[in-house]
């Protein structure tokens, strides 16, 4: 089960691109009336890139760590600021529109992705630019460029950490969009009432994920977390109405089954173990998962319970077998 608040941000995402898209359109507008024909081509260009970025990131919500059409969109703007021809008295001017690159970097991509596009784009303008002007206006344009990428670094930081806490105010997880650990606890409490209340029975899967640590260190993080993001995506669509999914450590995630008994556990285990092994593959190879079936044992409370989950984890063992 998934807390959405993530579409009002991927709409704030693509009316950024549809207002690139509105500039270019005008810039285009604006040297065409002032003779310059030259600088048509670019803005005339990636206009309809944007427009197709603004459309991309409106209907098609990202699975992946770094937002594709937000990297395209970036390198696109990277690529007009150093490759727009300028007129001599137009150039300072063009030097100060890059300032804005760092703000719009950082909001859309994580820190160290974007402070490496900004210190390229830097890098490019003081190459190519900057040549012609002189050594004084170079090291004042380099100043205050890298002042502002502080502080558009420093306004990343600060909306990561928010955003990070609202993710544990409302109890989900970043990565697999379930709910985390404390939410856990919380819910557990009031369905182990439930269960003995209405004499239902309640039953969990344990999903662990064997590779997951495996690609986080041979390979990169960002692989462990697109393996986690579609092994969730695998387990969602097998629950049921009425069950809820968690993420329950680094790598395994819970199931909770209200309502199922041990042989109904068994048979949805069965179903989405075949089909992570259908559909689930990551660098290493076919997919080392185990599934294991619990249900809430009689007189049970939920310490009692929590502690039982935790032992019946296959990775914490001394040994697997």
């Amino acid at each position: 089960m998934r807390i959405e608040f993530n579409p009002p941000l991927r709409q704030l995402g693509a009316f950024i691109y549809c207002l690139i898209s509105l500039l270019m359109i005008g810039m285009a507008v604006q040297v065409y009336r002032s003779g310059y024909y030259e600088a048509i081509l670019l803005p005339s260009l990636l206009t309809p890139v944007f427009a197709a970025l603004a459309i991309w990131r409106w209907v098609m919500p990202s699975r992946v760590v770094y937002d594709p059409a937000a990297l395209i969109a970036l390198l696109g703007l990277m690529f007009f600021l150093l490759f727009q021809p300028t007129s001599p008295h137009e150039s300072s001017q063009w030097q100060y529109v890059s300032f804005f690159f760092p703000f719009i970097a950082f909001y859309l991509l994580p820190n160290a992705v974007s402070l490496a596009l900004s210190l390229l784009l830097l890098a490019g303008l003081t190459h190519w630019h900057l040549d012609l002007d002189s050594l004084d206006a170079t090291l004042i344009f380099i100043g205050h460029y890298l002042l502002l990428l502080m502080i558009a670094w420093l306004y990343g930081v600060k909306h990561r950490q928010k955003t990070a806490s609202l993710e544990q105010l409302i109890g989900q997880d970043e990565t697999t969009g379930f709910y985390n650990r404390q939410h856990l606890q919380q819910q557990l409490k009031s369905e182990i009432a439930r269960s003995r209340a209405m004499q239902k029975p309640l039953a969990f899967l344990l999903i662990e994920l064997h590779q997951y640590p495996l690609l986080k260190q041979e390979f990169s993080p960002s692989s462990a977390r697109l393996f986690l993001k579609e092994a969730s995506r695998i387990a969602r669509m097998n629950c049921r109405t009425g069950d809820e999914a968690y993420r329950f450590d680094e790598q395994t995630l819970l199931l909770l089954l209200p309502n199922t008994s041990m042989n109904g556990a068994l048979v949805l285990r069965e179903r989405l173990y075949q089909q992570l092994l259908r559909e689930l593959s990551s660098e290493l190879g076919p997919p080392d998962t185990s599934i294991t079936p619990l249900v809430l044992a009689p007189g049970e409370n939920l310490d009692q319970c929590w502690q039982r989950l935790h032992q019946s984890c296959v990775h914490s063992l001394s040994e697997r077998v």
